[in-house]
């Protein structure tokens, strides 16, 4: 396993515990490795310390973090690959200093007012887990918004971005890591969050967007051979923040009109009432009871399989044998 701070040295590791550790899962995608962690660097809360965590990586992550030169950005590299965030992030969280957590994805950004807000909110609230409003944008442009759970639902079937989460570092002692994704039935970060939620944790929403989400699915980010598609937004937040922000809340809202006003066939209501139905069901039976657990999770393995072929990785045999890489959800 190797371990380096930026290239002014371990500065980082000294003196007092920072207010936010940000953990950063990655696997051999530098390129949009670089942009997150410039949106991490614009940030106007400077305190916070980083982890860049690579999941046994093999290109030139380490150099990309060291570029920077802040004390703050610190490299690991974990020495197999476990083919999941989830790995990286337990490692990132058991050096963690802070008395609070916030995950940045490796191909996402941050607006720079956001650690300051959430920090600041979940300190008023006094709240395990804050998020505010993400922006999920795809090659069609703003693809839809991920807020809080909508009416008669919790988070207990509410998928939030982990690259919006801050929550209590203390939450890994009350909950424990993130589990190993080939026993679950549903995503690592649905599963963390599901689990902190059942705890009885608070977990609270905050107004603001700050967000910025590129589905690597979507995106087929793995086999980009053009520039990254974070990187215009990424000179936009160096320019004007407040401007891509305007723009964001303006395309959101120009969304929520159409889909407000828009006339759904009956083929689509019926298939809303038809998935409403079937939750019910499933939160009244149980989820973890069988058989409904083992389908569950033979069924979420089979997506994994194909969501890997979409962010564009090769294609891993179902059966490698012993000794084989594990499936990657990257």
């Amino acid at each position: 396993m190797t371990d380096a701070a930026g290239s002014r040295g371990g500065a980082a590791s000294h003196g007092e515990p920072p207010a936010v550790i940000v953990v950063t899962a990655t696997y051999n995608n530098s390129a949009t490795l670089r942009l997150a962690l410039r949106s991490l660097l614009l940030q106007d809360c400077g305190e916070f310390e980083a982890w860049v965590v690579g999941d046994a990586c093999t290109d030139d992550s380490a150099e990309v973090v060291a570029s920077f030169g802040d004390p703050r950005l610190r490299w690991l590299n974990l020495p197999r690959n476990s083919g999941s965030q989830a790995a990286p992030n337990n490692e990132g969280l058991r050096r963690a200093r802070g008395e609070y957590v916030a995950y940045l994805g490796h191909d996402d950004l941050w607006l720079p007012w956001h650690l300051s807000g959430l920090l600041a909110f979940a300190r008023e609230l006094q709240a395990d887990l804050v998020h505010p409003l993400s922006a999920v944008l795809t090659p069609q442009g703003l693809e839809s918004v991920v807020g809080p759970p909508g009416r008669g639902r919790t988070y207990d079937d509410h998928f939030v971005f982990p690259s919006s989460w801050l929550h209590r570092r203390a939450l890994l002692g009350e909950c424990g890591p993130w589990a190993d994704p080939q026993e679950l039935g549903t995503g690592v970060d649905m599963d963390y969050l599901r689990r902190i939620h059942r705890a009885g944790k608070k977990i609270a929403f905050l107004e603001q967007l700050s967000v910025l989400k590129f589905p690597s699915a979507s995106w087929r980010m793995y086999s980009l051979a053009a520039e990254p598609p974070q990187l215009p937004y990424l000179r936009a937040l160096e320019e004007s923040p407040g401007e891509l922000h305007r723009r964001l809340l303006l395309q959101i809202a120009g969304s929520f009109a159409r889909d407000h006003w828009a006339r759904r066939s009956p083929g689509e209501l019926g298939r809303e009432l038809l998935r409403s139905s079937l939750r019910g069901l499933l939160d009244l039976y149980g989820r973890d009871r069988w058989p409904v657990r083992p389908l569950w999770r033979w069924r979420f393995q089979r997506v994994r399989r194909r969501l890997r072929l979409r962010r564009g990785l090769p294609r891993r045999e179902k059966n490698g044998g012993a000794g084989a890489p594990p499936q990657n959800d990257w």
